[in-house]
Parts: C-alpha cells; structure tokens; sequence
C-alpha cells in the first residue's frame, strides 16, 4: 500500500513539473511568439484599437487615415486607384503595399521617442502610429490615372535628379475601403486588380528596349550617332527574316544612325545586337543592295556578352531596390542566345521581360548624364503634427554609361520627338526625349502600345513609361498618354 502511494505521489509530482517547465516556457522563452500569433484574440482585439498613422502625398494630402468607430478605429483611403501602392489594412486579409512595408512604424511599434514605445506597450488601447510621407504628388497621380484611362497597364513617373517616384499608376486596380465585401470577386478577376502592374507587372518591351542596345553600341565606341549609310535590305538570321519596313520613305537616300533610332528599324538594331563583340565601327552599309542580307553563321558569344551586360547595368533581369516587392524582368529564358534570338533580342522581342519602372529609370539614365537615379517611394516619417521623426537616408545615382554616350543617345530621344514617330510626345516651347515601341505579344494577339521619354532633354526633370495592354501602335495610344503626363509634370514645375 505505501509503494502504492509513493508511485501515485510520484506522478502527480512529476505532471506538476511537467506543467510548471511548460507555464515557464512559453512565459518566458515563447511568450513573443504566443503574442504576435494572429490567431491571439489579445492580439488581435488590440490590433483593432491601434489608431494606424496616416500615408500623406509629398504635398501633406492625406491618403489614408485612421477614425474611431466605437473603440475600434477603422481605415479608409481617400483615392482607390493608389491601392497597388498605399496597399491595405484589412482584420481578414492583412496587408500590402506601403501599409505592409512600414507597418511597424504605422501602428507605432517605431518611435524615435522612448517614451513613446514604452507608453505603446504599456497602454496599447491608446496607441497612436506615425505617419508616413510619400514622394508621391497626387496631382500628378491623377493625371497619370487618366492618360491611362480604362486601357489595361501602368505609368511610372520619377524625378530624374533624385529618383523620387512621383506616380504609380495601375490599371485596373481596386477599392481598399470595400475590400472585405469585394474580395472574391477580385481574387477571380482575370484583369489581375491586385497587381502592381507599374512595379511588377512583367512585359515584352519592344522597340523601346533600342534604347539599351544603342547605349551599348554607342558606349563600346562601335557605332555614333551621325555614321552615314545606305540601307533597303531585309536581315536574314537562321532563317528569321527581319523586314525593312519601319521607314520606307527614307530608303531612296543615306541615313544615320540616329535617324535608325528615331525610325525604329528593326533591321538596324537585330545588326547592332549581332555585331557588338567586334571592336571597330558597324559597317551598315551591308544593307545598302535591296537583295536580303545573310548573317553569316559564326562565334557570337561576345556580342552576347556585351548586350546582357548592358542590360543588367540598366537594372533589366534583376529587381529593382525599391520600398515595395518589384519584379526582375528577363533578358533570356536561356543561358546562351541563338544568333536569330541574339537579333530578336537587340531590337526589343525575344524572350525580353521588363517592368514600366525599370524603363522609366532607363529613360532617366540618358538625361542624367549615364547615371541612374536609385528609386524611392516614402521620404520621411513624421508625428501627427508633421514634426520629422526619420528622414530617410536616399542612395545616390549610380554610373551606367559614359555621359558621352548619354549625350549622343540624348540626341536620338530628342530626333524621335522631333521629326520620326515619338512626335505626339512633343511639348510646345519644351525640348522632348522620347521613344515608342509596339511590342508584339504573339497568340494572335495586339501588340503592347510603350513609351518612355523624359522633358525637358536639357535638364534633369521627370522621366515617364507608359505601357496600354494589348491597344496597338506605341505612337498612336502610350506616346499622346505619356506627353499628357509630362507636359503637366513640367507645368507643376518639376
């Protein structure tokens, strides 16, 4: 009998101390996690409390905001189609956007006052957040939203000389202040309203990646601006025939090779891409006869060394460093190019993947001198009386070409304006840089409508892209969209 209750004891004490290591555990060493699990009803019913900081414009125009209903606060946005970039704050489906990427600084877990932090903590019903300025000029916004009116696709505006994003526009997007009740019938939409077209929608950039071909061929020293040549042929690449049809009424005389460039030749370019391994000037007077020209089979690896080196200098096939999630682009889905691939590629097709921001930061390269603006969305945080608490630290430019060659592509952008097929981009009394490009997408589908370019040429102002999904000409629908962006960007006075 006393064995008997000495095992019963036993146990009874073991499972107290079992218990007594379990209480001590997650009190000690996992009581973070228990409290920052969502499915905590403290966490979650303080989280209802919290009174978010708001999201102001670079002007103070508030963006979103944070009102007591009861003692809940509850969230709501001024202008929906800024969702993909002020993002939401949803008790059902989180966040995203900016409301995603400074949370901690919106539901004031960050504060530069101690004081603050510790009266947070302690009394979390009573918690206030920062507020949280944007480089984005609402204005601007606006107008971007309504050059690209109900057309599928983004614009993207950014200050050249310090890399602020000015606009962000994505269409279609969707209202954050009915989220909850519009949720499934968004998630199903084949429009795809949750993405951030303008950051991380990915497309075939057609004739506007010339730009980077150029840029390479007029760095390497192997092609300038005023070299002239005859040119009436079609290009024959391992059985791709590039045709000689973009200007037609200039075969009968000599071109230039800008005068290729602000006609977009197709020809030209598949050239330049093939030829830019070799060390002394393009001869294009290859392309003088009108007979078909063959691309001889030969050893391209440096020139396809070159043009993906290029490329990546100008941020394309990587994700560009940024305050929201951005999409890399693709040079090549392979990792060594076939000549007709190679030439496809030099003239903007292949398997070429851009987004609108990183050939808006493109554009911005040429007109900065060769040095790329580094992007930023969100200069400062402040307190609720517009006091800064953090002014954001800005990475400075970076060298992409010389400012030689920056200089001769300069000239190109502004003959494209000026006289070829960027001429609905032109702003009376304003120099124009600007380049179309009708991206073929395949599957019987329209081309993609692009245009990048930047006003004025003769200073650092603003850079835009513009991409209309599946419209057709680049000159006719992105460039008259993209002059509409610019001209008000310079009569806003940037």
């Amino acid at each position: 009998m006393a064995d008997r209750v000495r095992r019963l004891s036993a146990a009874i004490m073991a499972g107290f101390l079992l218990i007594s290591v379990a209480l001590g555990y997650w009190q000690v060493f996992g009581a973070d996690d228990v409290l920052q699990r969502g499915t905590n009803p403290r966490h979650v019913e303080e989280e209802l409390r919290i009174m978010r900081g708001r999201i102001l414009d670079r002007n103070g125009e508030v963006l979103a905001s944070s009102h007591r209903v009861g003692e809940l606060a509850e969230r709501s946005y001024s202008y929906a189609p800024l969702a993909n970039v002020v993002g939401y704050s949803s008790k059902r489906h989180g966040r995203s956007g900016v409301e995603d990427a400074f949370d901690s600084y919106l539901r004031g877990d960050k504060s530069t006052d101690p004081a603050v932090e510790i009266r947070n903590k302690l009394m979390p019903v009573s918690r206030h957040g920062s507020d949280l300025r944007l480089t984005i000029d609402l204005q601007l916004q606006k107008v971007a939203d309504d050059a690209l009116g109900n057309s599928h696709g983004a614009v993207a505006v950014v200050q050249v000389a310090t890399g602020e994003v000015l606009a962000l526009a994505s269409h279609p997007y969707f209202d954050p202040n009915t989220l909850d009740t519009d949720w499934d019938r968004l998630a199903a939409d084949p429009g795809t309203p949750f993405v951030s077209r303008a950051i991380q929608g990915q497309y075939v950039p057609g004739s506007i990646f010339k730009l980077v071909t150029a840029a390479a061929a007029l760095d390497l020293g192997i092609a300038n601006l005023g070299m002239n040549h005859r040119h009436q042929a079609d290009l024959v690449v391992e059985g791709l025939r590039i045709r000689n049809t973009n200007h037609p009424q200039l075969n009968a005389r000599e071109l230039t090779f800008a005068e290729e460039f602000a006609w977009s030749c197709n020809v030209v370019f598949g050239l330049t891409g093939l030829s830019l391994g070799q060390a002394s000037l393009i001869d294009f007077n290859v392309l003088a006869p009108s007979e078909p020209v063959f691309w001889p089979s030969g050893d391209i690896s440096q020139s396809e060394a070159r043009l993906r080196d290029y490329a990546g200098r100008f941020g394309i096939g990587r994700a560009v460093p940024f305050d929201l999630p951005t999409s890399s682009g693709l040079i090549s889905r392979s990792d060594h190019m076939t000549a007709a691939q190679l030439a496809s590629t030099g003239f903007g097709q292949g398997d070429l993947q851009v987004t609108p921001l990183q050939m808006a930061l493109v554009a911005a390269t040429v007109v900065n001198g060769g040095m790329m603006p580094t992007p930023h969305l969100v200069s400062a945080v402040e307190d609720s009386t517009g006091a800064v608490l953090v002014e954001r630290e800005r990475a400075g430019p970076r060298r992409v070409i010389s400012q030689r060659a920056a200089s001769e592509l300069n000239q190109m952008m502004v003959l494209s304006v000026d006289t070829a097929y960027a001429r609905p981009a032109q702003i009376p009394g304003v120099r124009v840089g600007g380049k179309t490009g009708t991206a073929e997408v395949g599957n019987a589908e329209d081309p993609h409508s692009w245009f990048v370019g930047y006003a004025p040429a003769d200073r650092s102002g603003v850079a835009v892209a513009v991409i209309m999904e599946n419209r057709g000409s680049g000159t006719t629908y992105a460039t008259p969209a993209g002059q509409k962006v610019l001209k008000a960007a310079i009569d806003f006075g940037y």
